[in-house]
């Protein structure tokens, strides 16, 4: 009521000033208008505008400025204004109409003085304006008595409404002081509070809405505390459990597991966590079909096990609980790799609809954590992976030779070029006396470090051996006796080793599983010697020395002995076509005139040609022995 009253008191007070202001608005067009300047007789506008002040009260000023802005004619309403002196000269009254026209006028008197300005115009030339200052004081004082009435009646209205607040507020009371203590407890911090009022008015609406608003603040606490708690570790375990414990307060399940998807296994999942009910002993695994993903990626709020379609049941026949539980999947980039299972406490037939739908945001929020953490595994085995075949690769260098012996009246060369994946591919020279010298060339099965660190060790015996046996045959049937008692079943080695006696120019070798050796004569023939032989390792003695046999090849000035790995002739093209041994036989007959370096970095350059220069899948070792005469 007090609204409305000082609503139409302002409202009528506007309409006043508003028909004030536009009675001094036609005022001051009239005057314009009248078009007396070219007459030249200010006189006329001075008496003119002194009879309209008679009649118009609640105008201050007329004032009349040529179109140099010099006052031609001016009126003053000394009731209006407050002066030291009772009469005024035309000079001094003209200075208080330029005063006023400026703005001069008292900071408290500002709301009560407005100013109108017209130009006179005689076509399109400006011959001066008229300023009218007018005053709102009569209005502002109605508007004031009209303030001062509402606040008269406001203090009435709140007297009447504090006597109806008291004789009312026993029925309020007693549920405004539970709502009360309940925001006491909220501000302390304890948003588990729900306020019990059985009543359908406003105060049952406000408890409704104070437990839906408390509702709120405490899932936001969950997910801001989760969130926290989910960014201070990468580890997959601690974070499984965390995600465990979390969802399964918030939602007050009675127990709760996780399973996370087994990447190397895409389509397998397995027990990180779980919590309560009968799970005990090892962790399940079990596979998850893409229909069931597609169908569970499809419900993001879940579904209970019971409620599958009897062909996903039984996809999951390990983990189905006696008791029904809700099934919540874990999906990050648009990928299920995850399930969690909750489930219904005693006494409780469903989680509620809000229950689920905050269990899914938080399993949201948890999927992108638990992503994270098997990309972070993933990382540290690709870190711990790529540290491996660095240290294979420097093992790899440092078992091969520094130099190449120099012996009269032979050339010999040798590389190893590592592949991406390091292999376990070996050469070595060792010299025994004076006029012989041992050449070995070798291949470890497998890759990485273990294949570098076995062929460590097969360097240092070879040290070791070379200098107790002078045949090949004999040094190869106690290595492998060496090698079968420390190795790994599932490694072997193939080897070649042979002794070059300089004098005679004589090479006798024997070939243990290993690609053939290519004898290059110097009347044009080649001949590749595919002795018989086992690999080292495979068997303790009696097999390897049936199949192992020496062979003797003499060698001419102007004959080459190359020895290879499988990297050289298993090389492939972009078609899957290898290089071949007989490719290989036919570079080295055909450029038998090349020196043993020569002839090595000849053969390498073919292979990269055939290949296209695709990445290396194995180790490339190459031997060239020549005999010069």
């Amino acid at each position: 009521m007090i609204n409305v009253t000082y609503f139409f008191i302002i409202r009528e007070l506007d309409s006043k000033r508003t028909a004030v202001q536009s009675q001094i608005s036609r005022i001051a067009q009239n005057i314009a208008t009248m078009q007396l300047l070219d007459r030249q007789d200010w006189s006329v506008y001075q008496n003119y505008i002194s009879q309209l002040m008679a009649f118009n009260k609640d105008i201050v000023y007329i004032a009349i400025f040529d179109d140099r802005d010099i006052l031609r004619a001016s009126t003053l309403n000394k009731d209006l204004i407050e002066l030291k002196q009772s009469s005024l000269d035309y000079r001094s009254e003209a200075e208080i109409v330029r005063r006023l026209d400026t703005g001069g006028v008292a900071a408290e008197s500002q709301q009560d003085f407005r100013t109108e300005r017209v130009n006179i115009l005689v076509g399109d030339r400006v011959l001066g304006s008229v300023h009218v200052g007018f005053s709102l004081i009569e209005i502002n004082r109605q508007l004031e008595y009209g303030i001062r009435l509402n606040i008269g009646l406001a203090v009435i209205f709140m007297l009447i409404f504090t006597v109806v607040s008291i004789l009312i507020s026993r029925h309020l009371t007693r549920p405004l002081e539970k709502l009360s203590g309940a925001m006491e407890e909220v501000a302390g911090g304890n948003l588990k509070q729900k306020v019990k009022i059985d009543s359908r008015d406003e105060i049952g609406k406000l408890a409704n809405t104070f437990n839906e608003m408390v509702e709120g603040l405490y899932e936001r606490q969950v997910i801001e505390s989760m969130g926290s708690e989910l960014s201070g570790t990468f580890q997959l375990q601690t974070l499984s459990r965390l995600v465990r414990d979390r969802l399964c307060g918030a939602i007050g399940a009675s127990a709760a597991r996780i399973y996370i998807e087994n990447r190397p296994i895409h389509d397998e999942l397995y027990e990180t966590a779980s919590v309560g009910g009968n799970g005990s002993g090892d962790p399940v695994h079990f596979s998850i079909s893409s229909m069931l993903k597609d169908f569970l990626r499809d419900r993001p709020e879940g579904i209970y096990t019971y409620r599958l379609p009897q062909e996903l049941k039984n996809e999951l026949p390990e983990i189905q609980p006696a008791l029904p539980e809700l099934m919540l999947p874990l999906i990050a980039k648009d990928e299920l790799f995850g399930l969690l299972f909750f489930e219904l406490p005693p006494q409780v037939p469903d989680f509620t609809p809000k229950q689920r739908h905050f269990a899914s945001i938080l399993a949201k929020q948890a999927a992108l954590a638990l992503e994270n953490a098997l990309l972070y595994e993933e990382l540290r085995e690709q870190e711990r992976l790529k540290r491996e075949l660095e240290i294979a690769r420097e093992v790899q260098q440092k078992l091969l030779p520094v130099a190449m012996p120099e012996i009269p009246g032979f050339e010999i060369d040798g590389i190893c070029l590592p592949a991406q994946e390091v292999g376990g591919d070996y050469f070595d020279f060792f010299a025994i006396g004076n006029d012989h010298l041992g050449i070995v060339i070798a291949d470890v099965s497998g890759k990485g470090t273990s294949a570098s660190f076995y062929m460590a060790e097969i360097k240092g015996l070879m040290a070791t051996l070379s200098t107790a046996f002078t045949s090949p045959k004999k040094l190869l049937l106690q290595l492998n006796k060496k090698l079968y008692r420390h190795i790994d079943r599932h490694i072997y080695v193939t080897m070649i080793y042979g002794i070059l006696h300089v004098p005679s120019r004589q090479f006798s070798f024997c070939r243990a599983g290993h690609n053939p050796l290519l004898h290059i004569g110097n009347n044009g023939n080649s001949q590749f010697f595919p002795s018989p032989g086992i690999g080292l390792g495979l068997e303790f003695g009696k097999i390897f020395k049936e199949e192992l046999k020496e062979v003797v090849l003499q060698l001419h000035p102007g004959e080459f002995v190359v020895m290879y790995t499988d990297g050289i002739v298993e090389a492939m093209d972009h078609q899957q076509h290898q290089f071949g041994d007989e490719r290989l036989g036919e570079i080295c007959l055909n450029n038998c005139d090349m020196s043993a370096h020569q002839l090595r970095d000849y053969i390498l350059e073919n292979v990269e040609q055939f290949t296209e220069n695709a990445p290396m899948n194995d180790d490339r070792t190459l031997l060239v022995v020549k005999c010069e005469g």
